[in-house]
């Protein structure tokens, strides 16, 4: 028995007519809607993830590592919802920051101050007053060494100042 004959023909249009009433019958269920409630749990977890995406991009665009460990942290937050990764464990100042901070003239005079106390560590290093980063000098396209102030840094140096 071959699938050429006058049965095989009969069963050919059965199983289309079959097929096209089961479709027929598919188009005619009404479409589940996702439940609102979960729509926005959606929308919301697409926003973060986009978010997310966008720090992790900055991060592997920026040069200055602590700027790259802060933006990965804040990434991770966006995705978990938590600080997984620790961004910073002090607080940091630049010698402008700090200058501002304690009254003093210039950024200058705070990094005379330093190294006249001997605040700061050899390069690259970091103690309880401070740690080294390289941080892309105003000038140029170079990295250059700078020495970021911890709070116990910015004391020291308010402290020398109220003695002079």
């Amino acid at each position: 028995m071959g699938f050429t004959g006058k049965k095989a023909l009969e069963f050919k249009f059965k199983y289309i007519d079959a097929f096209n009433a089961m479709e027929r019958a598919l188009n005619k269920l009404p479409e589940e809607k996702l439940n609102p409630v979960l729509q926005a749990e959606l929308a919301v977890t697409r926003a973060k993830t986009a978010k997310a995406n966008a720090l992790y991009r900055i991060a592997m665009a920026t040069a200055s590592e602590t700027s790259k460990q802060t933006l990965l942290a804040n990434a991770a937050k966006e995705i978990t919802g938590e600080m997984i990764i620790p961004a910073l464990q002090h607080k940091e100042y630049s010698a402008t920051e700090v200058a501002k901070l304690v009254n003093a003239s210039s950024a200058n005079k705070v990094g005379r101050i330093c190294n006249k106390l001997g605040l700061k560590a050899e390069q690259p290093g970091q103690n309880e007053y401070g740690r080294w980063a390289s941080s892309k000098s105003k000038y140029s396209n170079k990295e250059t060494p700078q020495w970021l102030y911890f709070d116990k840094g910015v004391t020291a140096i308010r402290q020398a100042m109220l003695k002079n």
